[in-house]
């Protein structure tokens, strides 16, 4: 029901405005909205009330025999009109910490249609210097500077007739950059969905932008505009590593200067980048690691509460590799009650099996590697690879287990065959497994393996395309 969705979304020091501005007599336009409202309070902030509960509350505002269908429709109607009224007015006068507020740009321009003159003007220019020197700046702020500047061009008391007109060529270059930002945010937004997706969309004027906002003194004094530059120009080019590590360094510089909403969008951007390097065996796990943390420390990395299970477990890997192993056990302590709850030790296992792993504890990291695990789809394939890793390491340190190794080779080989992935996976996750394979028969047949061989590894390594792991298999060829 409308009006109660309206109230659930009131926090507690609207709630308690709410009812004084349902006591103002400029807005409230009956007497039964403040009595209606005080006695449904007594449910928020759920408000959990079906027709039946309404109907009772009405006949105990307002007399047992007063209740009528037309007019509990008509008060709930009411009512709700109120609240979005509340909303807005909230909004307009309680707005002004990005600044300039709703309010005061309202007033200029309620002052410039009623032609207030000197009053008008003081009022434009305060907004145009406060909002002019704050250091971040949203995309609105552009589009606001540029309304300030039109609607003093256009007021009658200002000269027109001069080469250069004052506020002209402002509101021309305001309006412009208003464009390329927002142009290049919602292209930034529309290739990352082209990547996952594997759709295509049509991006007029892109490249007219691109050209347009290039010259460094430009990108230099709006970092916004910079940096949602140089997203483009990477999806644009293809997200390779030189390109990531060049947006990776002016996003970090540019921070400061970023506000809050387009941080998030940002983050999110250059997290997805680093995850498709990080498959593709591209070393950026502590850019990669970074940037989760700096969701981590900027409240974004939840979603509703909740972290998705890959997250949890790539996050934790990540840290591994890193050797940041205390800093992985926090996270697992910390974010864990987030997961999923029929997902939640299976991914704290997992997550842990892949620490200890790293840290080369092998026994702890197979006891972790439950049934329960293997039953989840989506992280069958990583368990398995990740046992695999573990026995493989088992027999280069101990020289035991040969045929078992041998046997779970066959087994992982088998899995992946009938496996419902993609070409391009599944054929990487083959050709690990026989690269693998040709590792431990070298190993079997050598004991001892010669620099040369090393060599010869490494070079049929390079020329493995595709392959996943290939970091891991490079670090196997030196310990053989």
């Amino acid at each position: 029901m409308k009006l109660l969705t309206l109230l659930k979304s009131l926090q507690p020091d609207e709630h308690k405005e709410f009812e004084k501005f349902l006591q103002s007599p400029f807005f409230k336009a009956s007497d039964q909205y403040l009595k209606f409202f005080q006695y449904l309070s007594k449910r928020y902030p759920g408000f959990e009330l079906d027709k039946e509960a309404l109907q009772l509350a009405y006949r105990r505002c307002f007399g047992p025999d007063s209740l009528t269908d037309s007019k509990l429709y008509n008060l709930l109607s009411g009512l709700s009109k109120q609240v979005e009224k509340f909303i807005v007015a909230s909004m307009v006068f309680h707005s002004g910490n990005q600044g300039p507020s709703l309010y005061d740009q309202l007033l200029a321009k309620s002052l410039g249609m009623r032609n207030m003159g000197a009053y008008f003007r003081a009022e434009s220019q305060r907004l145009i210097e406060e909002t002019v020197d704050r250091p971040v700046k949203e995309i609105e702020h552009y589009l606001a500077l540029h309304q300030l500047h039109e609607q003093v061009y256009y007021n009658p008391d200002t000269p027109k007739f001069s080469e250069h007109p004052p506020h002209l060529q402002q509101a021309v270059d305001l309006i412009d950059l208003y464009y390329c930002i927002t142009k290049l945010r919602l292209s930034t937004e529309m290739k990352a969905r082209e990547r996952i997706l594997k759709v295509r969309y049509e991006m007029p004027m892109l490249d007219a932008v691109l050209a347009r906002t290039a010259a460094p003194e430009l990108l230099d004094a709006h970092p916004l505009l910079a940096v949602y530059h140089s997203l483009a120009m990477l999806y644009l080019n293809g997200v390779e590593e030189q390109g990531f590590r060049d947006l990776m360094q002016i996003f970090n510089s540019k921070i400061p200067y970023l506000p809050k909403t387009d941080r998030t969008f940002l983050l999110r951007h250059l997290i997805n980048c680093g995850i498709s390097l990080n498959t593709r065996d591209v070393a950026v796990e502590p850019e990669l690691l970074s940037l989760y943390k700096l969701a981590i420390d900027s409240e974004i990395l939840l979603e509703g509460n909740r972290i998705t299970d890959s997250s949890f477990i790539n996050i934790v890997n990540l840290a591994s590799i890193c050797k940041e192993f205390d800093w992985a056990k926090a996270f697992i302590d910390q974010f864990s009650p987030c997961l999923e709850e029929n997902k939640r030790q299976p991914s704290i296992d997992l997550a842990m099996a892949g620490l200890y792993y790293s840290e080369g504890k092998l026994d702890e990291a197979q006891q972790c590697l439950g049934s329960a695990i293997f039953q989840i789809p989506s992280f069958e394939l990583l368990a398995r690879a990740l046992l695999l890793k573990i026995v493989f390491d088992r027999y280069l340190n101990f020289g035991k287990d040969y045929e078992f190794l041998i046997a779970q080779l066959k087994a992982f080989e088998r899995y992946i065959q009938i496996k419902q992935i993609t070409i391009e996976k599944k054929d990487a996750c083959l050709n690990w497994t026989r690269f693998l394979r040709k590792l431990a028969l070298v190993k079997f047949e050598m004991v001892v393996v010669p620099m040369p061989q090393k060599e010869l590894l490494r070079k049929k390594l390079r020329q493995a395309q595709p392959i996943i792991s290939k970091k891991w298999l490079e670090l196997k060829i030196d310990m053989l």
